[in-house]
């Protein structure tokens, strides 16, 4: 059953956007996520034209990164190999401390889908579905960051509606 809605994007969209710029710290970037407990926000340029989406799916790709030991199950004298392990794990804080130091330019998934206010939930379901996305920017015809649309705001819509039935 596919549900039709005249709701427009405008409508649901939160207008007061947590953005970042290209030089922002991804330490900036997750300390701000936990804050305001959110997963993901836009990146904007100078003129505040979304050029790409940063969210905690790029930060633990990132970390993902630092390697992690591995023990081997085979060596019959694992104490001898324990102390070089041992050292190995201790440098793991400091690499994914330096990791964090890196910036959004870094990591952000770039070309990001966007938006128009004027389109309905219906399309933005859509494209979250199609895509996987949690949220999508919502730009104007200049393609100027004005709201930002997320799976919550979409469900609620189709809640309601389900509630009236």
């Amino acid at each position: 059953m596919q549900t039709k809605t005249n709701v427009k994007v405008k409508e649901l969209m939160t207008t007061d956007v947590i953005a970042f710029k290209l030089n922002n710290s991804i330490r900036h970037v997750a300390e701000t996520f936990r804050a305001n407990r959110i997963s993901g926000a836009p990146v904007i340029d100078d003129q505040r034209k979304v050029i790409g989406i940063i969210s905690e799916a790029d930060i633990m790709r990132l970390t993902a990164t630092v390697p992690f030991p591995d023990i081997d199950p085979l060596n019959p004298f694992p104490v001898f190999s324990l102390s070089g392990y041992m050292k190995k794990v201790k440098k793991i804080p400091d690499e994914i401390a330096t990791l964090f130091e890196g910036y959004v330019k870094d990591v952000m998934s770039k070309k990001p889908i966007t938006i128009s206010p004027e389109d309905s939930i219906s399309d933005a379901a859509r494209i979250m579905h199609k895509n996987d996305f949690n949220r999508i920017p919502v730009v104007d015809e200049e393609g100027k960051l004005v709201g930002i649309i997320a799976r919550g705001d979409v469900i609620s819509v189709f809640a309601k509606k389900s509630k009236t039935k």
